[in-house]
């Protein structure tokens, strides 16, 4: 199974396929898609092996980033902070693929290192979680929050009808 250049999951040869994917993207050759693991308002990720560490990695492609202004802003901000970032409960921002020229820059693609699963499909799959369950994810939650705040990172979150 592979991407085709419409972003829908198909059963192809793996050859033209994964290029379409990536479109030009110079790093394309470097990742072998294996499925489909989310999308959301900005994107999709799918899970993929990085051929040069035998890696697996999850790819988030960023599509029509400049459509909005405000979203390529918050977005800039999110890479620039991930990169700087390492800590066992922050995702990590392994790889950013860049288009070949900046006349065809539309589309971003994030690699970041794949984890098993996210707090929502965690406790969206299960009924018995226990309270000790819940207690490590604040656990978590908190001890990244500390490393982010230690680092002098204020995250502020405002809405236009506050401000």
């Amino acid at each position: 199974m592979c991407w085709s250049s419409q972003l829908t999951w198909v059963p192809m040869l793996q050859n033209s396929t994964e290029m379409d994917f990536f479109s030009e993207y110079g790093d394309a050759n470097r990742y072998k898609i294996q499925e489909v693991i989310g999308k959301g308002s900005y994107g999709v990720v799918c899970s993929a092996i990085d051929t040069h560490t035998s890696e697996k990695v999850a790819i988030k492609k960023i599509h029509d980033i400049f459509e909005h202004i405000s979203d390529a802003a918050r977005i800039l901000r999110e890479i620039k902070l991930l990169r700087l970032l390492r800590h066992p409960d922050i995702v990590e921002i392994k790889h950013i693929m860049l288009p070949p020229s900046r006349r065809d820059f539309k589309d971003i693609y994030v690699v970041f290192e794949l984890m098993e699963s996210d707090l929502h499909q965690v406790i969206k799959a299960n009924d018995d979680l226990t309270r000790e369950h819940y207690q490590f994810f604040l656990y978590q939650l908190l001890r990244a929050l500390k490393y982010i705040h230690t680092g002098t990172i204020l995250f502020i979150s405002l809405m236009r009808t506050f401000t």
